[in-house]
């Protein structure tokens, strides 16, 4: 990864760095992706770019660890899952 500022997320269990700025974020991405990249983050409403930076930032790891908590939810799979009243009460 090249310098700059960096975020830190946890992905399969495991601490990444991700770059946290959109230069970073580009030179990160496979040249192939480049320019999908400036054309999406150039036409957006500056207000969706964080989230746009966001989701271009995180690895394919990332995506897919995503899609199957997505994947066991819709299939009614709740475990490892917890309700916010009962956090919040348990925290009383």
């Amino acid at each position: 990864m090249s310098e700059g500022p960096v975020l830190r997320t946890v992905i399969g269990g495991q601490a990444v760095d991700l770059p946290a700025s959109l230069d970073g974020i580009r030179a990160a991405l496979p040249e192939e992706q480049r320019e999908a990249f400036d054309r999406e983050v150039g036409a957006a409403p500056i207000a969706d770019v964080p989230l746009i930076a966001a989701r271009w930032s995180l690895p394919q790891e990332a995506h897919d660890e995503e899609e199957e908590m997505l994947r066991r939810l819709r299939d009614g799979d709740f475990s490892g899952f917890s309700d916010v009243d009962d956090a919040a009460e348990a925290g009383r």
